[in-house]
């Protein structure tokens, strides 16, 4: 007990110590743009920010959550899913001088056009359309994004609607919403969608006989402009008079992969001037990862099922891949471990590593977790599963409560092997879907 207090501690102390008032900027400072983020788009590391996690209107930003449910619910099985327009999808939106692309009532919408549509021209009938396919309906929809939110573990973002119409119970932040796109670029098919440059054409309906054509209306995605930054892979944009401007993009250069977030610019061209800013400073200090090896840094895990103990496994820290800014080395990161009292067989075991990146004045003070490397558990497992039952001539009390211990032993370690298997493949795609990028 007392281990995992001062490990929790630990942890503690380095989070206040990252966002303790007065501790000096890692990044530019902004005066037009109220906050902003720049983050690893691989491990999620806070880079550089300003004001990150003050709540505000984030206007049509918000799509990249309700993009991102729709793409996780069809998991890139788009072709022939067609969405029929509700009442709601439309005249919700009355009154509201909203972006749209003018769905009817019944008008049958094929889920690829929905999803462009919403992304590339900002249509928010198109997003109350998407929040009724994975919601059931547009409230079901915003329920939905507000749990997602929660399983992030965002505590500066709530939704009212999937659009961004600015209400008063409907904010995030510069740190929630890069961690949002960070969580959507993992959904089949969405960095695809984020991505698109080329003009997308929605074909006649059930309802209308026109063709629509949508275009990418980034400005710094446009070759021909004069804001065009290359770097830039994707990008939402939003406005609203109460959130002004809200932009949030993922860019590459040299293989390094950032997404960066600003919220409240006051007019178009601070937001143009501001993300130059900030991706011009953050190319030019990282560029490229930093391998920090395991520093041998262990503990011990009791592992419970059945309603006993089994044993114990040995947790430590496996190394990582770090964005560090140059001029920082492998030195200037810690490490401690989180872990949690017991591992419960069959539940992924919520067992990490905190690395904890010490900036001084280049780089952010933060911290990036990591899951753990577990050993021990392959063999405690094949160990209890082999426990045998009493046999049937020795049936007394005693033995009876024995024997049905032993076969609940036995069922969570089958559920617990599943599980494990389950954990490692699931971890495996990660590594391949990280490989890929």
């Amino acid at each position: 007990m007392k281990k995992h207090i001062a490990m929790l501690c630990a942890v503690l102390l380095t989070a206040l110590a990252a966002f303790a008032p007065g501790a000096a900027a890692a990044g530019p400072a902004l005066t037009a743009t109220e906050a902003y983020c720049i983050i690893d788009a691989d491990t999620g590391l806070v880079l550089a920010q300003q004001n990150m996690n003050e709540e505000l209107h984030p206007a049509s930003i918000t799509k990249v959550m309700t993009l991102g449910l729709a793409c996780e619910k069809a998991q890139g099985k788009w072709d022939n899913v067609k969405l029929t327009v509700s009442h709601e999808d439309v005249y919700s939106l009355a009154g509201t001088d909203s972006s749209h692309i003018a769905l009817q009532e019944g008008e049958e919408v094929p889920l690829t056009d929905a999803l462009y549509a919403t992304m590339m021209a900002s249509a928010n009938d198109g997003a109350n359309l998407l929040a009724e396919y994975f919601g059931g309906s547009i409230e079901g929809g915003v329920a939905a994004m507000n749990a997602q939110a929660k399983e992030l573990g965002l505590e500066h973002t709530h939704f009212a609607n999937p659009h961004g119409i600015s209400d008063e119970d409907h904010y995030t932040s510069c740190y929630d919403m890069a961690q949002i796109l960070r969580w959507a670029l993992t959904q089949p098919g969405f960095e695809t969608l984020f991505t698109r440059n080329e003009m997308y054409t929605m074909g006649p309906t059930n309802v209308q006989p026109v063709t629509r054509y949508f275009h990418q209306q980034d400005k710094m995605r446009v070759g021909s402009s004069r804001y065009y930054i290359p770097a830039i892979l994707g990008s939402k944009i939003g406005y609203t008079n109460i959130a002004r401007y809200s932009y949030v993009c993922l860019a590459e250069q040299n293989g390094v992969r950032l997404i960066c977030v600003t919220m409240q610019s006051q007019i178009k061209t601070d937001k143009y001037n501001d993300v130059r800013t900030l991706l011009d400073d953050a190319f030019a200090r990282y560029t490229g990862y930093t391998e920090i090896p395991a520093q041998g840094v262990t503990g011990e895990l009791e592992v419970a099922g059945g309603g006993s103990t089994l044993g114990t496994v040995t947790v430590s820290d496996p190394g990582v891949k770090l964005l560090l800014a140059d001029g920082l080395t492998a030195a200037d990161v810690s490490v401690t471990l989180e872990l949690p009292e017991r591992y419960l067989l069959g539940v992924d075991p919520a067992v990490y590593a905190v690395y904890t990146i010490h900036g001084r004045d280049v780089q952010e003070t933060a911290s990036v977790r990591v899951p753990a490397a577990v050993t021990g558990l392959e063999e405690l497992l094949a160990k209890s599963a082999n426990a045998t039952l009493p046999a049937s001539r020795d049936v007394g009390p005693k033995r009876i409560a024995g024997g049905l211990l032993a076969i609940s032993v036995g069922a969570t370690v089958l559920a617990a092997l599943a599980a494990f298997g389950v954990v490692r493949l699931r971890a495996k795609l990660r590594r391949k879907r990280k490989a890929r990028h």
